[in-house]
């Protein structure tokens, strides 16, 4: 009978490679909380309010103490993906070592299902960037203004300069390609990254399809301590398939997504 020497780990490292490799602003995002990802957890975030200086001498050489404020944030992790692939072999494929093709569009696609999520948290968080009435991005000038913008806001927040990214979807990208130099599209200071076209304004710009928004130009600039994602292949295991004579290979996987600090996030999107 096929399926009695199936190894899950084989299966789970192959989609586990492909999700990561495939992942654009997922990597950008706080993981401190990834070792809690379990289906139907909940990530209790505190972060702790600053407290008022106020001028030692002037008070007399007396302060007040403030009470301890802190605002909670929770990471709901109930996003569910499965995917199952039918074989008609398992020990026969997993025994000449050709997993690859399966294991690779598994892991393509529950990658692109948690970058899409990622970014729609993102978009849900994110303080706006625009005026009060939204201004066309139809030119090269017109994004570089957005991202000045976004730049404007975050800066006003005092949000820290290390660790600033913007995430665009294709039409904003393909205005910012436009007119920039060979040395923008060169990337960052340090190594390039998945999707990454330019860095404006001490932020690297990140192309990414994940955007539900496909026709209008679309950006969303954050801080990497500003949103948190949590994931985890769940499981990985094999059957039989109940109407052939073959194999089934399925998998789970777990995540949540969440901004955690909206003055750290800003979008902008075009009219």
């Amino acid at each position: 009978m096929a399926i009695d020497n199936f190894i899950p780990e084989l299966w789970e490292a192959g989609v586990q490679k492909d999700y990561f490799a495939n992942q654009i602003v997922i990597p950008t995002l706080n993981a401190d909380f990834a070792g809690t990802a379990s289906k139907g957890n909940t990530v209790h975030i505190i972060n702790a309010v600053t407290p008022t200086t106020v001028d030692y001498k002037a008070a007399g050489r007396v302060i007040s103490p403030e009470a301890l404020a802190d605002t909670k944030v929770d990471l709901l992790i109930d996003q569910e993906r499965a995917w199952a692939l039918d074989i008609d072999d398992v020990d026969a494929v997993q025994a000449a070592g050709s997993f690859e093709a399966w294991t690779s569009g598994a892991g393509m696609s529950t990658a692109e299902d948690a970058e899409s999520y990622a970014v729609a948290q993102l978009l849900a968080g994110a303080t706006n960037g625009q005026e009060s009435t939204p201004v066309a991005v139809d030119t090269y000038e017109e994004a570089k203004a957005a991202l000045r913008k976004i730049r404007l806001v975050m800066a006003k927040a005092k949000v820290p300069t290390a660790g600033r990214f913007v995430a665009v979807n294709p039409a904003f990208a393909d205005l910012l390609i436009s007119g920039l130099s060979d040395v923008a599209l060169a990337g960052g200071s340090n190594e390039l990254r998945n999707g990454q076209v330019a860095r404006l304004f001490g932020m690297d710009i990140l192309e990414t399809p994940a955007f539900a928004e496909a026709t209008k130009p679309v950006a969303v600039g954050y801080h990497e301590k500003a949103a948190a994602f949590v994931s985890q292949i769940d499981k990985t295991e094999a059957l039989r398939n109940p109407a052939k004579f073959g194999d089934i290979v399925r998998g789970l996987n777990v995540y949540g997504s969440k901004v955690t600090l909206p003055a750290g996030v800003v979008k902008y999107v075009s009219a």
